[in-house]
């Protein structure tokens, strides 16, 4: 029996996935996955708001389908360079497209 985690999976299944920190606290829902050339960015809404965070194998740490849950190890210095999270009223939703204002 292979012990390697599963580092591919459907966009499909992993929104709507609730997200936790490595404290074990929780970031909010897996709403949207915005593809770049290098990495995938997930967008991690709450009901107040909203984090980014890129999908890498350092930052990601286990996603748990069938449990809806994802646990993440934010990379060391975040919260200094990015800040803890983006106020959900500068961020508006036009048919499905994320706008943030300035």
């Amino acid at each position: 029996m292979s012990t390697e985690k599963q580092l591919k999976w459907k966009i499909s299944d992993i929104l709507g996935c609730q997200v936790y920190d490595q404290n074990g606290s929780v970031l909010g829902n897996l709403a949207d996955v915005l593809t770049t050339g290098n990495n995938d960015i997930w967008v991690i809404k709450n009901n107040t708001e909203e984090l980014l965070l890129p999908a890498l194998k350092t930052v990601v740490v286990e996603v748990n389908i069938l449990s809806k849950k994802i646990f993440v190890k934010l990379p060391q210095g975040y919260e200094s360079i990015y800040g803890n999270k983006i106020p959900s009223d500068i961020c508006l939703d036009y048919f499905g497209w994320t706008v943030y204002e300035d």
